[in-house]
């Protein structure tokens, strides 16, 4: 009797396989990428990359979901429950900018990823539940008067449209965002939900 020993998945290829995806993401678009594209990056053979994702759809499914509940939870650091709402706020809003800024490559991935035929709506549900967080802010302020009372998502969007642009031309022009421009681009977003 024979028995055929089960290859356990090494994560360290995973995550290889992950930065290199987001690499050439950032570099030549989701659509500009194919399989044999990322496992030569990654340094692996393409018969390995396909041991780890039987395509390409469900490795950019796969690093969505990863690269969204790794960044919401990224959005939350070192905020605490008992202060204001405009303290929660402001500390989420500079966190967004901070982790997109450090990690463009998940930025830019996870932009074109919701455009994309590759993430579908089961896709997106999870990702709202990832910020189910910043939904409860937002709900927060308007139910205390805070902010505007509008869709979560109106604001949601707003946000995310003010960071990503800033983020964009900041990452472009190989300049940083410095803690005075942050904090001039947070003031604007309050002034216009409020």
């Amino acid at each position: 009797m024979y028995f055929c020993a089960v290859r356990t998945k090494d994560e360290s290829k995973i995550a290889a396989i992950y930065k290199a995806t987001l690499s050439l993401v950032k570099e030549r678009g989701l659509a500009g990428i194919t399989m044999s594209d990322i496992s030569r990056e990654a340094s692996i053979a393409t018969g390995t990359l396909y041991i780890y994702f039987k395509n390409k759809d469900e490795l950019i499914k796969a690093l969505f979901c990863e690269c969204r509940e790794k960044s919401a939870k990224e959005y939350f650091a070192g905020v605490e429950a008992t202060e204001s709402f405009e303290e929660k706020m402001r500390t989420v809003f500079i966190n967004i900018v901070r982790y997109k800024m450090t990690h463009f490559d998940v930025s830019a991935f996870l932009e074109q990823s919701y455009h994309s035929p590759f993430v579908c709506i089961t896709d997106l549900k999870k990702k709202q539940k990832a910020l189910n967080p910043l939904f409860a802010l937002i709900e927060e302020g308007i139910e205390k008067k805070k902010i505007k009372n509008v869709a979560p998502d109106l604001v949601l969007s707003y946000l995310f449209g003010i960071v990503n642009e800033m983020v964009k031309k900041a990452y472009f022009s190989n300049k940083k965002l410095s803690s005075e421009t942050t904090g001039q681009l947070y003031a604007m977003f309050r002034d216009g939900i409020r």
